[in-house]
């Protein structure tokens, strides 16, 4: 993918950059002349460095850059990393496919994003002490059990 200056793209690591010279520039050597861009007032900050273009993740469009805070409470302790979200109207568990569940944060009006998601793969979300409302599964009938289990063996013959 070709960039131009002024982008700004994600490079390896948690890094957000700020491309300034391209690879046809004076002594780039096929790389691009970046600098640390941080989206909350500050802009560019620090020294410029050259990257690699195999090194550039993707792009980030500057209008959907947000500060995490204004989301999560972000807080450390002896337990780890706690997220405590703000303002929150509801969460969801999601499955997009078989392999991609997603726990799904829909946030309150007045923020740059109405939701958040946080990407969890194949694993399994489990609610161990049943704290949530699920929806109720349909019981069936004696004679609907049989009546199955009839079904299967016919199938098998």
């Amino acid at each position: 993918m070709d960039y131009k200056k002024g982008d700004v793209v994600k490079i390896g690591g948690e890094k957000i950059v700020k491309i300034i010279n391209l690879p046809g520039a004076f002594m780039s050597n096929g790389s691009y002349e970046v600098i640390q861009w941080v989206d909350n007032g500050l802009g560019e900050i620090g020294k410029p460095f050259w990257v690699k273009p195999e090194k550039i993740m993707y792009p980030i469009k500057k209008e959907m850059l947000d500060d995490i805070n204004r989301y999560f409470e972000v807080i450390w302790d002896e337990d780890g990393l706690n997220l405590i979200p703000k303002d929150f109207s509801s969460i969801n568990i999601e499955s997009d496919r078989d392999d991609f569940n997603r726990i799904k944060f829909t946030f309150e009006e007045g923020r740059k994003h109405k939701t958040v998601n946080i990407h969890v793969g194949g694993v399994s979300i489990n609610d161990k002490d049943k704290i949530t409302t699920r929806p109720k599964k349909k019981k069936k009938s004696k004679v609907e059990k049989i009546i199955n289990v009839l079904k299967e063996k016919e199938d098998e013959v």
